[in-house]
């Protein structure tokens, strides 16, 4: 234990030294953080935070840090969370939160970015923590609640304006940012971007002589004047080379260019871009891709994904198609009245959906129907495993628990008893951290240095590897949040990382 508290006392002193630049300051900031494709194999994440029903109310004279969705008592956050830690060090944490976490990681960071919380105490005058915040969402694609908390913030300034554009780019719901970039042409990111709003507000002739201008003063390169030039008059250029396909791909050109039908990079696109898929109705396994990759970040809702599981007849077989065939079967034996049959589909989905890691989805969904009928033990298994995936989980699991240790060790934790042994390492770094048997490390002293924030987020960091992670960071993690009032939240993460392993 004192080589891991050693170890973590060491990440918190690379956080602590890392040199906070402002990416703000990036014209193509956007793509620059979003540009390659994940390469963590994401896990589930639970159903978010709704923004539902929220009214956003644009707040003037606020520090906009404190800037959040929801109030304390709501997101379950405390208002002081951050309390002495230094604002750039906790932006770095944020901003670089691994991402393809298990389910319950992602719904706390979740709950912690759209919270209304208190700058630290020795804070700054600036937004950095909101920027931070903005980031996290953007990289995970999560884009109405970062677009709602740009709004609350009232963007005063061509840093936040940025991001603001950029997500109103994606959203198609250009009008307010446009508006604000006219009246306040510093705003503007780009040159394209100041022609493209011109466009969408009616100006063609503002937009077509701010082209020109620009061009004839080599203040826009050729390639970007040609997209531009395009996008305003594509028949003027039929004859013309397409636009060569830039190395960044903002959310501007990466538009342009889908309203042109140009080719998209090879590479897997930026989360924060597939939500086009899904509002230009694209092809059905190009809107079934784009929603699987969201829901995996908890930047959909899973059962935006089960309706297009639902949508139509697959026509061939393979990769998405089993999938979505898999599903079918499992959704209409549930009518079909045959128990041999359901366990049969519900297997085959399972391990399916398990393949990339949306297992989750079918907890969501079919967990309590699944009560009340006569399962094969290789389904009851499942059954299990998706009832602790379960909100509900406390309720659900008892029910479909077999007498293995395995499963009663996980209904201990539901009760918190721990009247089960542990019988692996995991299993003893669990139950050792839950029960406040762990060790302290420096991620512990840090709460009682009234660093509580830094520390959750911390420890979230070290699970970056889900069930992979190493047995003595998992069992850091869950004591620090344990001992730091988040008990609940880490007994879900225990159960998580116990069935979401490679080989569960």
């Amino acid at each position: 234990m004192i080589a891991r508290s050693a170890f973590v006392a060491l990440t918190l002193s690379v956080l602590a030294t890392q040199t906070y630049s402002d990416p703000l300051s990036a014209v193509d900031w956007l793509s620059e953080s979003l540009e390659q494709p994940q390469t963590v194999a994401p896990e589930k994440p639970l159903e978010g935070i709704s923004i539902e029903g929220i009214e956003t109310t644009t707040l003037t004279n606020i520090q906009k840090d404190t800037v959040g969705l929801f109030p304390s008592q709501i997101s379950g956050i405390p208002i002081d969370f951050w309390g002495t830690s230094n604002v750039e060090r906790l932006a770095v944490i944020i901003r670089n939160a691994p991402k393809g976490q298990i389910p319950a990681i992602t719904a706390l960071w979740r709950r912690i970015v759209l919270a209304e919380i208190n700058p630290p105490v020795v804070g700054t005058s600036s937004h950095s923590l909101l920027a931070a915040r903005l980031d996290n969402l953007l990289m995970a694609g999560d884009l109405d609640p970062a677009e709602a908390l740009l709004k609350a913030a009232n963007p005063q300034d061509s840093e936040l304006f940025r991001r603001w554009f950029d997500v109103s780019i994606l959203t198609q719901r250009t009008d307010d940012a446009c508006k604000r970039m006219a009246n306040n042409p510093n705003f503007a990111p780009t040159l394209q971007a100041r022609i493209f709003c011109l466009a969408r507000l009616g100006d063609w002739k503002a937009a077509e002589l701010t082209l020109s201008t620009s061009q004839a003063i080599g203040s826009i390169s050729d390639q970007e004047a040609l997209l531009a030039g395009m996008f305003l008059d594509p028949e003027a250029f039929e004859s013309d080379a397409a636009p060569e396909l830039p190395e960044k791909l903002t959310p501007l050109t990466f538009v342009m260019r889908e309203s042109l039908a140009l080719p998209r990079p090879a590479h897997s696109l930026p989360l924060a871009f597939l939500h086009l898929d899904l509002q230009n109705n694209a092809g059905w396994k190009v809107r079934i891709t784009s929603a699987e990759r969201l829901v995996r970040e908890n930047a959909l809702p899973t059962t935006a994904l089960l309706n297009l599981y639902l949508e139509g007849s697959p026509s061939a077989s393979g990769s998405v198609w089993d999938r979505v065939a898999a599903v079918q079967k499992l959704n209409d034996a549930f009518a079909s009245g045959d128990d041999d049959k359901l366990s049969d589909t519900l297997v085959e989905a399972y391990n399916q959906l398990k393949n990339i890691n949306l297992e989750f989805l079918l907890a969501d969904w079919f967990a309590p129907a699944l009560l009340d009928h006569d399962l094969t033990s290789a389904a009851q298994e499942i059954a299990f495993k998706l009832a602790v995936l379960h909100p509900d989980a406390t309720a659900l699991a008892p029910k479909f628990a077999s007498s293995a240790q395995d499963d009663q060790f996980i209904i201990s934790i539901l009760s918190d008893d721990f009247t089960t042994p542990a019988k692996t390492d995991m299993q003893s770094a669990i139950s050792n951290a839950l029960q406040g048997f762990s060790q302290k490390s420096a991620l512990h002293l840090a709460i009682e240095d009234n660093r509580k924030g830094e520390a959750i987020i911390s420890a979230l960091t070290l699970l970056h590897d889900g069930p992979e992670t190493d047995v003595g960071d998992i069992e850091t993690a869950l004591s620090v949040m344990a001992y730091d009032g988040f008990k609940e939240e880490a007994k879900r993460i225990a159960i998580q990382l116990l069935v979401l392993g490679k080989n569960t």
